[in-house]
């Protein structure tokens, strides 16, 4: 089998950080305009636990004029289920289109 055709930079932890730091983002406000777990974001970058290479190119897209806004529409018509709000019902975030706060889960 032959080897991967591209070999990609990988970020640093310092450098997706600072990115992060630079936009105004914390890991768990990242972790959700995503998708992604946030145990597993906090792992990245530390413990030896590489950035995976299509997080450079989503941070360079978040820059680009209504970006954030649009990322977070988008995750919020993803959401399922809002476990810690059941009575929401099924897609609630879909009619809002707007991602539920993020200090719900900073109080638990």
């Amino acid at each position: 089998m032959a080897p991967p055709r591209f070999k990609h930079k990988k970020i640093t932890n310092e450098e997706f950080e600072g990115e992060l730091e630079r936009q105004g983002l914390t890991r768990k406000a990242f972790a959700r305009v995503f998708c992604q777990n946030l145990v597993t974001v906090n792992r990245w970058g530390r413990d030896g636990q590489d950035i995976p290479t299509w997080v450079p190119i989503a941070l360079t897209l978040l820059t680009l004029p209504e970006a954030k806004g649009t990322a977070r529409m988008a995750a919020a018509a993803m959401i399922e289920e809002d476990r810690h709000h059941p009575e929401l019902g099924a897609f609630p975030y879909q009619k809002l289109r707007q991602m539920p706060a993020d200090v719900d889960e900073e109080a638990e």
